[in-house]
């Protein structure tokens, strides 16, 4: 019989009632998808627009939004002075940008400026200039040395890198000299941005360093980005290690405003002998106080070698001292025997004694007296456009510039970006929309036997938990035994408690038993539910009792007025049942990972739990493990719900 007869809903107070239940279901409804979007908008999205907590992504249908969110991939906020680096490329983009994050929530100010970037390369006057800056800036990248780049890397393909590479933990293990188990875990801390900025800066050139070198390759050949591939899209994830903002930065912070107006703009770097006497100075200073020695060059004779060798005696005293020094660093280092041994070389040694090196650099030779080596990518660039375009005038004529030196040519990684963006900006969107899916199907489903596992768990947890607790509650139902409401008050009393008070003696209790890392130990500790009972029991005793006479009458035999006439009148609880025992099992990771430690039974509730932990720095991509982990339970519910809504009528119907 309905709450409100049908001719009550007629009348206006009537229809009130129903809008306003009608209404009440919308709210509640909305109530649980609207969190579901903005976990499914968090999935899709980055450190430029994961903070909005928006339910639908904003990139859909705001090209600005695309193309600074492909600015964050470029210049992820896990990279050293990433937006700094970023506004080297744009001398525009505004000073209170610090963080990604706070980009990403000022959407007005975002959009102008994109907006503004964009239209260079929309505009057909300036188009042509912009295109031939990207071109020569891809060619230039094709031939530049590796060791000098930048690698604006997804910490998500690490672990395939490592993985395709090595192929078992125990060579990983071996090379890189630490004892992890699992490849996802390994800390590469050097590749998240190399301190290449600092000026004492020598990269370690050890197995690691070659596996990072390795790994800049593979993005330099867009193993991982296949949508950059081919012509038109000339910026790769791999770029040259640009140092000017470094010398802009210590020019504004040592006196720059005293340069005068006249000071060149941009600032040249490397500043030439020619430039005026104030810049000139200012440009020796930094020299000697940030610039990076590995790319300077210093000429050697004996006079030289000999101030380099009093310089080392004055310092260490004694051959023994010296050796213990150098051998007690990370690097390889061979005993000498006499100064002689030692060696003066015109640019940064490897292993410990560039630091000596260095510091010999800058005490006894003047800044005057170095050289900057081509391995400076702004002076490379320099080079490399005079020698494709002629002259300066041919350069300022190629790119739409008004340089008064060469110098002050920069590389042109903006323009590079910007055509990129116009010719491939939704491959890039794509990609980035699936990038984490794609994290976490590499993770979960190559984990060993989780999926397998987790398969055989829900299987024999579904089978249990439909076998014990109707036959429980059908014989608590159906014969009247002495203690039957003790039993059940025994049953929800277990309610009463938290799981995490019966994890300890039900560890032990399994543990002398022997049957920890087994499926045993995963499935009989929840094989009755005293709830489960109680509710069964309930529509057992609410049968009509000429069901069983009649069955009596006929001779059927217990077993079949249990499996032929009670059961399918108790699908809806049964479906109630095995949605539970599917949830519980499913996603019961604290349990799992208690009695069952050896990763080989791990399911993927455990896993996701261990994947979280592992990229917490990536919230994200564990938002897309999040979701990948509840279409399963999505399917198991739709599966179930017509049987749970034939339980409102059942009632009904007896």
């Amino acid at each position: 019989m309905p709450i409100i007869s049908y001719t009550d809903r007629r009348t206006p107070k009537g229809r009130l009632v129903v809008a306003f239940i009608y209404l009440s279901l919308l709210v509640g409804g909305l109530t649980m998808v609207y969190p579901f979007l903005i976990m499914v908008t968090g999935s899709v999205s980055n450190s430029y627009d994961y903070e909005r907590r928006a339910p639908l992504p904003r990139y859909v249908w705001s090209e600005s939004d695309r193309f600074m969110r492909m600015l964050c991939q470029y210049f992820p906020p896990a990279h050293r002075n990433s937006i700094r680096q970023l506004r080297s490329y744009f001398s525009d983009l505004p000073e209170s940008w610090q963080i990604w994050a706070a980009v990403g929530d000022d959407t007005a100010n975002s959009d102008k400026w994109a907006q503004q970037e964009l239209a260079r390369v929309q505009d057909p006057a300036a188009r042509p200039f912009v295109e031939a800056a990207a071109k020569d800036y891809a060619e230039f990248a094709k031939t530049w040395d590796p060791h000098e780049t930048i690698l604006a890397y997804d910490q998500r393909y690490v672990t395939p890198f490592l993985r395709g590479k090595y192929q078992t933990l125990e060579a990983l293990n071996k090379a890189w000299e630490v004892s992890i188990d699992d490849f996802a875990k390994i800390d590469a801390s050097e590749w998240s941005g190399e301190p290449i900025d600092q000026a004492g800066y020598v990269p370690l050139v050890d197995t690691r360093y070659k596996d990072l070198i390795e790994f800049r390759q593979a993005y330099a050949q867009n193993r991982y980005s296949g949508y950059l591939k081919g012509e038109g899209a000339p910026a790769g994830f791999l770029r040259p290690a640009a140092m000017r903002y470094l010398w802009e930065d210590f020019v504004s912070e040592h006196g720059g405003d005293k340069l005068g107006d006249d000071a060149p703009r941009p600032l040249p770097f490397p500043v030439p002998a020619n430039a005026s006497p104030k810049l000139r100075a200012l440009w020796l200073q930094y020299l000697k106080a940030g610039f990076q020695l590995r790319h300077v060059e210093v000429k050697v004779d004996s006079a030289r070698e000999a101030a380099f060798h009093r310089f080392i005696i004055e310092r260490f005293r004694n051959i023994g001292y010296f050796n213990a020094v150098m051998g007690g660093t990370e690097q390889e280092w061979t005993p000498i025997r006499s100064w002689g041994e030692i060696k003066l070389t015109p640019t940064v040694p490897s292993g410990p004694l560039a630091k000596v090196w260095m510091d010999f650099l800058r005490t006894e030779i003047p800044p005057e007296q170095w050289t900057i080596r081509d391995t400076l990518p702004e002076k490379a660039f320099q080079r490399f456009a005079l020698g494709r375009h002629g002259s300066l005038a041919g350069v300022n004529q190629a790119y739409g510039l008004k340089l008064g030196s060469i110098e002050q040519l920069g590389i042109p990684f903006g323009e590079a970006l910007l055509v990129t963006f116009h010719n491939r900006q939704w491959p890039i969107t794509l990609s980035q929309t699936a990038a984490s899916y794609i994290a976490v199907g590499d993770y979960l489903f190559t984990r060993g036997s989780a999926v397998r596992n987790t398969i055989l768990l829900v299987l024999f947890t579904i089978v249990i938990t439909l076998t014990v607790n109707p036959l429980c509650a059908y014989a608590l139902s159906r014969f009247r035994l002495r203690q039957t409401e003790r039993v059940i008050v025994f049953c929800l009393a277990t309610m009463a408690f938290p799981a995490a008070v019966a994890a300890i003696p039900g560890f032990l209790l399994l543990r002398d038993i022997g049957f920890l890392n087994t499926f045993a130990a995963l499935v009989l500790p929840g094989a009755a539910n005293g709830m489960t009972i109680f509710l069964l029991k309930g529509f057992f005793d609410s049968l009509p009792k000429e069901l069983y006479e009649a069955a009596a009458i006929d001779g059927a035999p217990e077993w079949m007025v249990f499996w032929r006439i009670s059961i399918p009148l108790v699908k809806p609880i049964l479906a109630v049942s095995l949605l539970n025992a599917f949830i519980a099992a499913y996603n019961g990771w604290e349990w799992a990972i208690i009695v069952c430690q050896d990763p080989k039974m791990w399911t993927i509730a455990v896993w996701t739990y261990q994947f979280y932990q592992t990229l917490t720095g990536q919230p994200f991509t564990v938002m897309a493990a999040f979701i990948v982990n509840s279409i399963p339970v999505l399917v198991v519910f739709l599966f179930c719900q017509k049987v749970i809504l034939r339980g409102i009528i059942l009632p009904q119907l007896k």
